[in-house]
């Protein structure tokens, strides 16, 4: 019987590693054909047996199912962009895009807002909203240009947020920051995009 993704073209950043692995193997037990892109092939986490053994496009392709990997640095918009112009030729159109990818730079040195540091800032809002940011909006414009399905959608965005994104810590503003522009410009693309492409979720992480 097929899965409930059979045959849809995906799309999910951050996917060499932890969650961003876990959801491009579920997507492709689904039935999904899975663009797995990341800044690197092999899992940061390479002290886990598991992600270490296999990349993740390798592990879904060894059972059967169809992916491939395609580098990108979701601060850049030419990136992003190149990478759903991939998905898009790889597969004919693209059905999902999972803006995953994420950090948390204050983790290893936590502090309140009169001490935070500011390339930790920087970098934290370039990948965790501006990088959502450039998924929405090149994935979207893509997702316009082609038919939809017999549900009337052309596809689905689906943006990784955190509980973070909806009450704060005191010691990650950066996070916190970040988090909370990725809930609201979900709000703000599902109104614009809602009606002509597909319903936008944003998912605690």
């Amino acid at each position: 019987m097929p899965g409930r993704l059979q045959d849809k073209i995906a799309v999910i950043t951050g996917a060499s590693s932890g969650l961003g692995r876990a959801i491009a193997l579920a997507y492709a037990a689904e039935g999904a054909q899975v663009v797995c892109a990341d800044l690197r092939e092999g899992s940061r986490y390479t002290s886990s047996t598991a992600e270490s053994a296999s990349t993740t496009h390798d592990a879904i392709t060894q059972k059967g199912g169809n992916a491939i990997f395609v580098s990108c640095d979701t601060t850049s918009a030419a990136q992003v962009e190149a990478l759903v112009a991939r998905a898009v030729e790889w597969g004919g159109r693209l059905d999902v895009m999972v803006n995953n990818a994420g950090i948390a730079a204050e983790s290893s040195d936590p502090k309140p807002i009169w001490e935070a540091d500011l390339a930790a800032w920087d970098k934290t809002n370039a990948v965790n909203s501006t990088g959502v940011f450039y998924g929405c909006k090149y994935a979207s414009a893509a997702m316009l240009k082609q038919a939809p399905h017999a549900s009337g959608d052309r596809g689905w965005i689906i943006n990784m947020a955190s509980i973070y994104g909806l009450v704060a810590t005191g010691t990650a503003p950066a996070y916190c920051a970040s988090k909370g522009a990725v809930v609201n410009l979900t709000r703000s693309c599902a109104l614009a995009c809602g009606p002509k492409v597909s319903a936008l979720r944003s998912m605690s992480a």
